[in-house]
């Protein structure tokens, strides 16, 4: 049996309280108790990505991408889940060209 964990915890926001969800299963349970009358496409791609975890269709990353883009859209992710790139902050160079 394949694990279901997330390498990293997704980190959701709701009525001031941060929830770390660390797995598949979690995550479920998570959009299982979402509103209804806020449950649109993206939420019934995240949940259909978790069912396909689940079964093996789809990785755990997958599904784990697909609730991050759903606890983005839906106001509730608690932090950037993208670390900046190492040197980001930095000018990129080109010979011959300043940028």
């Amino acid at each position: 049996m394949t694990s279901l964990a997330f390498l990293a915890p997704v980190q959701v926001k709701t009525s001031d309280v941060i929830h770390d969800i660390n797995s598949v299963r979690e995550a479920l349970v998570f959009l299982n108790q979402w509103p209804r009358a806020r449950r649109g496409p993206v939420y019934s791609c995240a949940v259909r990505s978790c069912n396909a975890a689940i079964a093996g269709q789809m990785t755990t990353d997958q599904a784990r991408q697909a609730f991050v883009g759903f606890a983005r859209i839906a106001g509730v992710l608690a932090k950037s889940d993208f670390a900046p790139m190492a040197g980001a902050d930095q000018k990129l160079s080109v010979p011959g060209r300043s940028l």
